[in-house]
């Protein structure tokens, strides 16, 4: 008895990458493309095509089997080197006061310019307006507190200064010590006021006897908690 039998043979058949996404062709791929990790299979035409686009944006290379030992330089020898000791700082001993930033004295037309620039007119008819650089009057009011800074008590002074490195500002300028009284009258009326005494010599006990002022005041400029204290323009010329 004879029996028909048939056989089904798969055959594995590699297609070209680039015709296949082109338009779908199945073109029987010859050449294999591998860049790093991944490999595409290619028809000749597609095969020179894309080889053509690598040799021009990246050169001819090395044929197969050069240059790979000669990309890996071969590791130097290490050599042992004896670190260096690390330098000793010594710290500065830091001091009692914030600095202020070292600046030339001004020259008193270039304080006179600025006091004008940030003080108003202290005068009862014209308080609180702009004064004027060229006027006598400008000159006399700017004269009589430029004689006060340079006459501070010694504690007046370095709350000043303290205050001025808070501030940012320059302490040698007029201005900046007006609108430090000024800030003081608003905030800090009682330490306003043993700054006057102090200038006039007098006592802040009230009974006349010769007890300092400094007593009952904080030894550093005052700040309110939790609240930033800023300058504003405040005409005091007591």
């Amino acid at each position: 008895m004879r029996a028909q039998v048939k056989v089904v043979t798969y055959v594995e058949k590699v297609v070209c990458d680039g015709c296949l996404s082109k338009d779908g062709t199945q073109t029987e791929a010859t050449e294999n493309l591998r860049l790093g990790d991944r490999s595409w299979d290619l028809c000749t035409p597609h095969h020179d095509r894309f080889s053509g686009y690598l040799i021009e944006a990246l050169g001819a290379g090395l044929p197969n089997g050069q240059g790979e030992a000669d990309s890996v330089p071969a590791a130097p020898e290490a050599v042992p080197v004896e670190p260096e000791p690390s330098p000793v700082v010594v710290a500065e001993p830091a001091a009692d006061a914030p600095a202020v930033a070292e600046s030339e004295e001004p020259t008193p037309d270039a304080d006179l310019a600025d006091y004008v620039s940030r003080i108003t007119d202290s005068r009862k008819a014209r308080k609180g307006k702009p004064l004027d650089v060229n006027s006598q009057a400008a000159r006399a009011q700017w004269s009589k507190h430029r004689e006060r800074l340079a006459a501070l008590p010694g504690k007046e002074r370095a709350d000043y200064v303290k205050w001025c490195a808070t501030e940012g500002k320059d302490a040698q300028l007029t201005a900046s010590h007006v609108e430090f009284r000024g800030f003081m009258w608003s905030n800090f009326p009682h330490m306003a006021r043993a700054y006057v005494d102090a200038v006039r010599g007098t006592s802040g006990s009230g009974n006349g006897s010769p007890r300092s002022p400094w007593q009952t005041t904080p030894t550093t400029w005052p700040t309110r908690s939790g609240t930033t204290c800023r300058t504003r323009p405040v005409n005091q010329t007591t």
